[in-house]
């Protein structure tokens, strides 16, 4: 029965080696290094409101494939976009962005900024 115990012990104390080692690999793989979201601060001008306008341009954004995160603001009169570049483009950004409707509002980008990840 000792021997048992003593084999049951070693054996998990392999594995949880195993995997603490493995966690340690700092080497990701070149498709999750590439693949890392990047984001924007968008300067938006023409917003009328929050419910209408930027939720609008929000839900638009988010409907759009590659698009990880929308947060816009009247308030700011801005807007914080993650979006993975692999799939698309901040001229891709700006086109739903300038591309939305909400009556007969117009929406104009003042700047684009860059965010650190």
């Amino acid at each position: 029965m000792k021997f048992k115990v003593l084999f049951l012990f070693v054996t998990i104390f392999t594995l949880a080696t195993n995997v603490s080692f493995a966690q340690e690999d700092d080497a990701l793989p070149d498709e999750i290094i590439n693949n890392i979201p990047n984001t924007v601060l968008v300067n938006i001008e023409g917003m009328a409101c929050q419910e209408g306008c930027a939720d609008k341009i929000s839900s638009n954004l988010m409907e759009t494939e590659g698009v990880v995160s929308s947060e816009i603001s009247f308030e700011n009169k801005n807007g914080l976009i993650t979006f993975d570049p692999t799939i698309m483009t901040i001229e891709d950004i700006k086109a739903v962005i300038t591309n939305t409707k909400v009556k007969d509002y117009t929406y104009t980008i003042t700047s684009i900024i860059p965010q650190e990840n």
